[in-house]
């Protein structure tokens, strides 16, 4: 039977010990990585953050390489630049100073139970308070509106104030999935972080998904993460976009309907919170009723009125 400590292994210069963080970000592979949002975030983190690899797991244990097959260059007459994937665990200390850890590379095929093991063999050997799983996903919105997030947690409380995007839905897991499930049957607090990319962009770099997840990772996490950087190539991408919408009638219409769209069941979406805020017939009365009570009462005393 394999152990699931054996297919983590620290770097040789790591003492598991010392290390200690609060936070642990996911970005491991889902579905589709749409709008390459969780590359760019990886890429960001380590890029601009401080930080190190604290160990990897096994890639040969736990990567289907025939649904994932990494690539390799073919130079002349021999192969080159192959390169095993990874699945790396880093130590990153945010623009505050605060650590967190960072979980990335490509989704597991195989031996999702050990793995969820071993990683909750990390929360516990980290004192990790909170896992954030944080993804992306292709939908119908237009690349004119603000991304939207959804959010799902072990725990409601975790979310407080979420207005859930879906109903039920019967679907084909992913390992990010079923990790989240299975922290938090140990009772461990996990929030999902899901950016919403439009569909027509799923498969080009989208940094303004990137920006809303770390938005959202400040919201829920407290990690302060610069996106300077990210913004600036979210304008380069959004003027791309534009200028090619401009030389399409076709796109152009197809955008006009997405923004229609949206902005109706924005429109929708505020109502219902309106609704919700406004108080309910009962409470209505018994505020009337109290009101009501104060008029018979006599009118207060002025001050020194007792001893005129």
């Amino acid at each position: 039977m394999l152990d699931p400590t054996h297919l983590f292994d620290y770097e040789s210069h790591v003492d598991p010990r010392t290390v200690r963080a609060r936070t642990l970000v996911v970005t491991l592979g889902s579905f589709i990585d749409a709008g390459h949002a969780q590359r760019l975030i990886n890429d960001h983190v380590l890029n601009s953050l401080s930080g190190h690899r604290l160990g990897t797991f096994d890639a040969d244990q736990l990567i289907s390489y025939r649904e994932q097959r990494p690539t390799i260059v073919f130079s002349g007459d021999h192969f080159t630049q192959y390169r095993t994937p990874a699945l790396a665990l880093h130590e990153v200390k945010d623009a505050e100073g605060v650590t967190f850890l960072l979980l990335s590379g490509p989704e597991p095929g195989l031996r999702w139970e050990k793995m969820a093991e071993a990683i909750a063999g990390i929360v516990d050997r980290h004192d990790v308070e909170l896992t954030v799983l944080v993804q992306s996903m292709p939908m119908p919105v237009p690349h004119t509106r603000p991304v939207l997030v959804s959010r799902w947690a072990s725990s409601p409380e975790l979310i407080p104030g979420n207005k859930p995007m879906f109903g039920t839905v019967l679907m084909s897991a992913s390992f990010p999935a079923m990790l989240a499930q299975r922290l938090g049957e140990r009772d461990n607090d996990v929030v999902g972080l899901t950016a919403h990319v439009p569909h027509y962009l799923a498969e080009h770099d989208f940094p303004d998904a990137a920006i809303s997840l770390v938005e959202g990772l400040r919201e829920v996490a407290a990690l302060s993460i610069p996106t300077i950087q990210l913004a600036v190539a979210a304008g380069v991408v959004r003027a791309q976009i534009g200028h090619q919408v401009e030389n399409s009638e076709e796109l152009a219409e197809h955008v006009a309907r997405l923004e229609q769209q949206f902005d109706e069941v924005a429109r929708e979406r505020a109502l219902a919170a309106a609704e919700e805020q406004l108080p309910s017939a009962e409470e209505i009365g018994e505020a009337a009723e109290e009101f009501l009570k104060t008029l018979g009462d006599p009118p207060p005393e002025a001050p020194g009125a007792a001893g005129e």
